[in-house]
């Protein structure tokens, strides 16, 4: 797991006050099994015109905020509906998981970072029982 440091790139304001999720991701379109080529539906109803064209007014349409990386999303965004995908403005993360996201810690990498302990324990294991660890031949 990459270690998270900082996200660098434009943000877009999307300052549309009670933006619920239906008009950021519309439901109709989470009947999908698979997680790639869901940002066609992206703000589909306002980021596009009844044809099918841009709306060249909504800010993901213009330069240089089409390929930004960050939103900022006005009071109550994502608001109206309780699926799971519904995003929140602000959210707490407990201190272990923010820890882990900022050092690339997942479960291998939490396990690496006491591997003197294990060393030491496996060594302590050999010596007690070796004949757990084939450290004696039968008849030797």
């Amino acid at each position: 797991m990459e270690k998270f440091t900082q996200l660098m790139g434009v943000a877009a304001p999307l300052p549309i006050i009670n933006l619920d999720t239906d008009k950021i991701f519309p439901a109709v379109y989470l009947k999908t099994i698979k997680r790639t080529g869901l940002s066609k539906w992206l703000f589909e109803e306002i980021r596009f015109r009844p044809d099918g064209s841009e709306n060249p007014d909504f800010v993901l349409n213009q330069a240089p905020y089409r390929n930004a990386k960050i939103l900022i999303g006005a009071d109550n965004f994502g608001c109206g509906s309780s699926r799971e995908h519904a995003p929140w403005v602000d959210f707490e993360l407990d201190a272990f998981r923010k820890h882990c996201l900022l050092n690339g810690l997942d479960d291998i990498g939490l396990t690496e970072q006491k591997d003197t302990e294990i060393g030491g324990y496996e060594e302590k294991a050999r010596l007690a029982r070796p004949w757990q660890f084939g450290m004696i031949r039968p008849g030797a």
